[in-house]
């Protein structure tokens, strides 16, 4: 793919640095005569009309505020001189927040943060850059840089049009992907990869579903040995988990948090529950949620997004408190020296994923206050972020663009509520924001872009993308909508989307790109092909007997289950009384009445289903 290309051209420029990861101190370099300061600009037309103007090389310097490496670039190499007096005479510096800009972060991920990019005047791309850079070798890629530009041998990467979507099996594409994950498995120390263990939320969800649906039982252990080697990750203190380990082991963490983390470790460690019901499992989403709610939850409603890795120049220290340092101690000497920093931001993906995690975590093991807090986010997201054509904004006062992957982990937010509280009103914005992709960010071919259509876009950035792992989280957003919507099975276009967009991103080279993470393409594939088991309750949403039906039905564990609260006499006949009904798309359960007996009834209509 061009992104991994431009890797192999910038290695012959420059060695890469280290991304955001827990490694050696970074080289010293000369002395700088006297700190300098970089003048960045923000990701705006003007700023690259100027560029355009001025003949000027563009560098995007692409961070997270939690990075502890981009906080070392800061201090180390763009407060070199020689490096700032370069980037002011020749160079348009841009700087952009990754957690801020979906759109520059889900292009730029391949290298890690801090990112760095460096586009001709005209914004065609020259190379990219992973990690931290040395200011003296910094300072020599930019003289040759400026040499090139002068000499006009500075031209830009020409993007390959993309390749048409794929037919074929979907089963055989899922064994492909499969059998490509597996390969990365480590049996040494669990998990998938050796150099970085990263909580992988998605692969441990298909490890899980693979023993029950296809009987490959031996993945349910593996799977459930992941979830237990990560909890090394787990901050004993004020739970939460860090991002990830290093050094190939799950025992040397890197000490940021950052919210897809949490969201993920949420369900990973509610579906092992459900799957079990070892306390163990609960006790680490517990952890995970008293986090949330203690460090990352507004008084407004909505969650967090990051709180950072290291304490930056507490009171009466001159140096920052590294992270292996500080979350060594306990509650007390934290809070003596200072809390690190907590990115305040409420977005719209970091709160649909959460919200979903608590609510999943509530589901298995009933939690007033977690459940209250998934609602209050909810009901902040659509109070704040929602956009009068019906999708979400990433960020509330955000005017622009709107991204894919808000609108997929909202969308699932939304059903995961209509699911839990049986409310009709979040099912139909669930169906109201999936129109607006369909008709906003969907390609009639197949697929969907990462955001809206940018008109003021320029040089590569007007080309718009389809990004793997938002187009298979979309597929399992709009399966999850359409089975739960009464409709003829033709008559609605959420399934076909679903469809087209796994076939648009099936490209061999595509998932090939992706190593291990392929978990949510898994998913959706084998969520597109199994059979689906309709879990209805029929009942007033205010009757006790039919929520307890509900809470049954969610704490039961059944992958393929679409769950919803339906009024009496609307899908199944009106009994007089609440009750559940399991379906396929040949059969129904008899009704279950008493939700105490749930387990036992859908145990045996279950029995007789076939799977894959």
């Amino acid at each position: 793919m061009p992104a991994r290309l431009a890797v192999a051209l910038a290695v012959s420029l420059l060695s890469f640095g280290t991304s955001c990861k827990k490694q050696p101190a970074a080289p010293e370099s000369a002395a700088p005569a006297a700190h300098a300061e970089t003048a960045w600009r923000g990701w705006e037309p003007a700023v690259f009309a100027a560029a355009r103007s001025e003949n000027k090389i563009i560098l995007v310097d692409v961070i997270a505020s939690w990075c502890h490496w981009c906080h070392v670039m800061d201090e180390e190499t763009y407060a070199d001189p020689e490096v700032a007096a370069l980037l002011a005479e020749h160079f348009v510096a841009i700087r952009v927040d990754s957690d801020a800009r979906p759109d520059v972060a889900e292009r730029y991920a391949d290298w890690g943060w801090p990112a760095t990019a460096v586009l001709t005047s005209d914004a065609r791309p020259v190379l990219e850059l992973r990690g931290y850079q040395d200011p003296r070798e910094f300072a020599a890629l930019l003289r040759r840089l400026v040499a090139d530009q002068k000499a006009g041998k500075l031209t830009g990467r020409v993007s390959l049009p993309a390749p048409p979507p794929r037919g074929g099996d979907l089963v055989e594409l899922r064994k492909i992907a499969s059998d490509q994950l597996d390969r990365t498995w480590d049996d040494a120390q669990a998990g998938w990869g050796r150099k970085q263990k990263y909580p992988l939320a998605a692969n441990n969800e298909y490890s899980l579903l693979r023993a029950y649906l296809y009987q490959e039982t031996a993945w349910q252990e593996r799977g459930l040995l992941v979830l237990d080697r990560q909890r090394s990750l787990i901050d004993p203190v004020w739970g939460g988990m860090y991002q990830y380990s290093v050094h190939g082991v799950w025992t040397d963490p890197h000490f940021e948090k950052i919210a897809p983390i949490q969201a993920g470790a949420l369900e990973s460690y509610a579906l092992a529950y459900r799957r079990t019901r070892d306390p163990k499992w609960r006790a680490a989403a517990g952890d995970i949620a008293r986090y949330l709610l203690q460090f990352w939850h507004d008084p407004d409603g909505g969650f967090y997004t990051s709180q950072d890795a290291d304490l930056r120049l507490p009171t009466g220290r001159k140096e920052p408190v590294l992270g292996d340092e500080y979350y060594a101690k306990d509650d007390a000497a934290r809070r003596a020296l200072g809390i690190p920093v907590i990115d305040t931001h409420v977005y719209a993906d970091r709160n649909g994923a959460i919200l979903r995690g608590l609510l999943l975590l509530d589901a298995v093991a009933p939690d007033d206050a977690v459940r209250a807090a998934a609602l209050k986010a909810g009901e902040r997201l659509v109070r704040t972020h929602r956009d009068d054509r019906g999708g979400f904004r990433h960020a509330g006062d955000d005017r622009g663009l709107l991204h894919l992957g808000d609108q997929v982990e909202v969308g699932r937010g939304l059903l995961a509520l209509y699911r839990s509280t049986g409310d009709p009103k979040w099912q139909q914005l669930a169906r109201e924001l999936a129109d607006f992709a369909l008709r906003e960010l969907a390609d009639p071919a197949g697929g969907f872009y990462s955001h809206t259509a940018d008109p003021e876009a320029t040089g590569a950035f007007a080309e718009r993308r389809k990004p793997f792992d938002d187009n298979a989280r979309m597929a399992r957003f709009l399966l999850e909508l359409h089975r739960g919507l009464d409709h003829d099975a033709d008559d609605l276009p959420y399934a076909r989307a679903a469809e087209l967009a796994l076939r648009a991103i099936s490209q061999p080279e595509a998932v090939k790109a992706q190593m291990r993470q392929v978990g949510d393409y898994l998913l959706a594939l084998a969520e597109l092909t199994a059979t689906p088991i309709d879990i209805t309750v029929v009942g007033r949403a205010d009757d006790p007997t039919a929520q307890a039906l509900l809470r049954a039905a969610l704490a039961f564990d059944e992958p393929r289950g679409n769950i919803s609260l339906s009024a009496p006499g609307t899908r199944y006949p009106d009994l007089k009384k609440p009750a559940a009904y399991l379906c396929t798309d040949t059969a129904c359960s008899t009704p279950i009445t008493e939700p105490d007996r749930f387990n036992k009834g859908a145990e045996a209509f279950l029995r007789g289903i076939a799977r894959p």
